[in-house]
């Protein structure tokens, strides 16, 4: 589990003061963080089971799920749907069945084809505004792997008399192993017009510890 979504905030508050003089409300964190972590999503997802470290980021947001098409053969991804992953496969009785993805202009082809006769045990698809379209065009049942959007990071509690009061129950926190959070922090400084590395989000990190305690 990521560090606490508190503790984050309260981190760039207190660089925001030393480095900017200013105030940094709950909702312009929470802001620049989710711009952050999806910026740090779509760069990691293009190395994606090229580098085992990629692959180990990204893991918290890995979904296998089981699909029951319509029965026209169309399959709806989820909302939090981001990239396909893995293959795509049907299940007929006891067996697996490869589904082949193809592109549009090569569908007409496939399905008249004599040697590769489309069929529910060698099954085809093309992608679709929701999601895919099998063929045969007929309700089928399988399971594909993707990676899902992270949560959007929420602070949740209250400011009374301008003070604030922390609300675990009701907070989102970062999805992201804590190995990661500091590079996620830095370029959520960015979007907040302060320039810093890992190495300094660490030092003022540090800092700041030293002072509460």
């Amino acid at each position: 589990m990521a560090r606490n979504i508190n503790d984050i905030y309260n981190l760039m508050v207190y660089i925001i003061r030393k480095e900017r003089g200013g105030f940094l409300t709950t909702t312009e964190a929470t802001q620049a963080l989710q711009a952050a972590q999806l910026e740090r999503f779509e760069e990691d997802f293009k190395f994606y089971q090229i580098n085992q470290v990629i692959v180990d980021a990204l893991s918290p947001f890995k979904v296998r799920i089981q699909f029951t098409s319509a029965s026209d053969g169309e399959v709806t991804m989820p909302s939090n749907y981001q990239h396909l992953i893995g293959g795509v496969f049907t299940v007929t009785g006891s067996t697996v069945n490869t589904v082949t993805f193809i592109n549009d202009d090569e569908l007409s082809e496939a399905l008249t084809n004599q040697l590769r006769a489309v069929t529910t045990s060698r099954p085809i698809a093309v992608d679709s505004a929701l999601g895919f379209q099998l063929y045969p065009q007929s309700q089928q049942t399988g399971f594909y792997s993707y990676l899902r959007l992270p949560n959007a990071p929420v602070w949740g509690g209250t400011l009374v008399n301008r003070v604030l009061t922390y609300n675990s129950a009701t907070s989102t926190q970062l999805e992201y192993y804590d190995v990661y959070i500091d590079n996620i922090i830095a370029r959520a400084m960015v979007y907040l017009g302060v320039n810093l590395d890992e190495q300094g989000i660490q030092q003022f990190a540090q800092t700041q510890e030293q002072l509460t305690k």
